[in-house]
């Protein structure tokens, strides 16, 4: 990420969402968390996020066992 440049709600969802439809894989909140903290985005508001993102149907959530898992793919357009 270049300088101090912050981030956009916005910019952080569409990064967030970028790494579901790039990888095209299945995660629990603790890889999205790492892989966007890798990505550029905080850390403290990666959780908000995909949880936004979930809300609005963009991202798929299951709960599995005790665990949650997050996917979204490229052809879902809701």
């Amino acid at each position: 990420m270049a300088g101090s440049k912050r981030m956009s709600a916005e910019e952080k969802r569409q990064v967030v969402l970028g790494i579901y439809h790039k990888t095209k894989s299945v995660y629990t909140e603790k890889e999205i968390l790492s892989l966007a903290t890798k990505a550029g985005v905080n850390a403290n508001t990666v959780a908000d996020v995909n949880q936004g993102l979930v809300d609005d149907g963009l991202v798929d959530k299951e709960k599995i066992g005790g665990s949650n898992y997050f996917w979204s793919f490229p052809a879902k357009k809701d």
